[in-house]
């Protein structure tokens, strides 16, 4: 829903206010300074995780300037770096901060009680339904028993869902810009096939972390009842 919403916005703004030329100017620099613009985007969505940004505008911005493929690999990239430096920092420097910020959070206890038994299981599960922001989450688990390995190893995979439905998002608007400047022209089947695209890549995601809270509500749950035993 998010995702959709975001979506919307993007469309809504574009049609409202003159951000044609914008969107262009941004594709024109793009397509000249190709490599300047990766590492800027990677370097910015990068220092948007650690200062817990939201990301999702940044995703949708790599897959509307670099596309679908090296826009993922892109924001993949970032996103191990940022999460890697972050769960570090939790764990080092930053520990005090963060333990005030996350540790009466009931959500929180819970997790740190499974992590203990499952760690890559819950980070990845943690990854997919979001209990908690995302770049919060990267601190709060450098609290956790959690191992660098299933740290890195949950976090790695779980995040590709979510990063690809934003970026493919992204490849969306870029293809909206084009039909604006005129430059693209979209038969009506043309249309209903990117419409069924996007409505099947939306399910697929949303199928994906509904599984997985289901999962991870039961694993929850077990944390607690061994707890309670004890």
């Amino acid at each position: 829903m998010l995702a959709l919403a975001l979506l919307a916005a993007v469309i809504i703004t574009a049609t409202l206010l003159p951000l044609e030329q914008l969107l262009s100017g941004i594709q024109q620099w793009t397509e000249v300074n190709p490599s300047d613009a990766l590492y800027i985007v990677t370097a910015a969505l990068v220092i948007g995780i650690l200062l817990m940004l939201p990301a999702s505008l940044m995703l949708m911005l790599a897959g509307f300037l670099f596309g679908l493929t090296k826009g993922l690999a892109a924001v993949w990239l970032a996103g191990l770096v940022a999460s890697t430096l972050a769960f570090l920092l939790g764990r080092s420097i930053a520990r005090p901060w963060v333990e005030r910020k996350i540790q009466r959070k009931t959500i929180f206890i819970a997790i740190d009680r499974a992590i203990r038994r499952k760690g890559f299981l819950i980070v990845l599960l943690t990854r997919l339904v979001l209990v908690l922001p995302y770049p919060a989450l990267n601190y709060s688990l450098g609290l956790t028993n959690v191992s660098l390995k299933d740290y890195l190893l949950g976090t790695n995979i779980g995040m590709l869902p979510p990063m690809f439905l934003f970026v493919y998002l992204g490849t969306t608007v870029s293809n909206i810009a084009d039909i604006m400047s005129g430059e693209i022209t979209l038969q009506r089947n043309e249309w209903l096939i990117g419409a069924l695209a996007l409505i099947a890549v939306v399910s697929v995601v949303a199928f994906i972390i509904r599984k997985a809270s289901v999962v991870l509500r039961e694993e929850l749950t077990e944390a607690s009842a061994e707890r309670l035993e004890s």
